[in-house]
């Protein structure tokens, strides 16, 4: 059984220290923050209680998710996806539960939604998922939606995903109604070349972290432009303040 190593941060520094670079053609280490770390990496799809619906299955319950955005979203995209992937890819941005997990290729973006003020009492974790071959990512659009863990990245990403350097990992389903697996038994139980580490960011880190990441771009704004990452971002600045200037101003 492959193990899952665990890091805690404790400042950005050592943070930075544990962002690695590109690794080969299509071999780029992805990242995804999640507030708490007691959080399983699953897709919003294994979320729902597929036995409380008229569906016996994963795939039809994803299926009927992706009608419903087939049939009314085409209007609020602007273009047609051709392809399963990028339907689910734009579903899974727009939370649609699918069987898909947001990544990001920017560690300090993964990091900003680690740090999440909504669960400032809890440690926050960062995932770094590094493939060691090319068969990890989907190189072609037009592939089918595969049956493995596998990355995609979108052929048409919104501006958001532009700016997060968005990518997906796409889990494969469970059968018929049997319980999902999470991606770490994937990995413990897997056999191809890939690592996967956990960075625990203790609750203590949280907002200086935060604050941290402001002064380096990295905010509401430059991660969903328009003004609803300003209000957010506006709203953000006004609970982040110090109660002594000594440091910048000594007595």
């Amino acid at each position: 059984m492959r193990e899952i190593e665990t890091v805690e941060i404790a400042g950005i520094e050592e943070f930075l220290q544990e962002m690695v670079p590109p690794l080969g053609f299509l071999r780029m280490p992805v990242y995804r923050g999640q507030a708490s770390s007691e959080w399983k990496l699953l897709p919003t799809l294994f979320r729902e209680a597929v036995a409380k619906t008229e569906f016996k299955s994963w795939a039809d319950l994803e299926a009927a998710f992706l009608i419903g955005l087939k049939q009314r979203g085409r209007g609020e995209l602007g273009f047609e996806p051709s392809t399963e992937l990028e339907w689910m890819a734009q579903g899974s941005e727009n939370g649609l539960p699918t069987r898909c997990t947001n990544w990001s290729e920017n560690a300090l973006v993964a990091l900003f939604f680690a740090t999440d003020p909504s669960h400032a009492g809890e440690d926050g974790a960062v995932w770094r998922l590094m493939p060691g071959d090319t068969s990890l990512m989907i190189s072609q659009d037009y592939e089918q939606v595969p049956e493995q863990a596998r990355l995609y990245r979108p052929q048409r990403p919104s501006a958001a995903m532009l700016n997060q350097k968005t990518c997906f990992l796409s889990h494969p389903l469970p059968k018929e109604d049997a319980s999902p697996e999470s991606f770490e038994d994937l990995f413990e139980l897997g056999s191809e070349r890939l690592s996967l580490a956990k960075l625990v960011i203790p609750a203590a880190e949280k907002a200086f972290l935060r604050r941290r990441l402001a002064t380096m771009g990295i905010d509401h704004r430059s991660m969903f432009p328009g003004m609803g990452g300003l209000c957010r971002d506006i709203r953000e600045e006004l609970y982040s303040h110090t109660d002594t200037y000594e440091w910048v101003f000594p007595e």
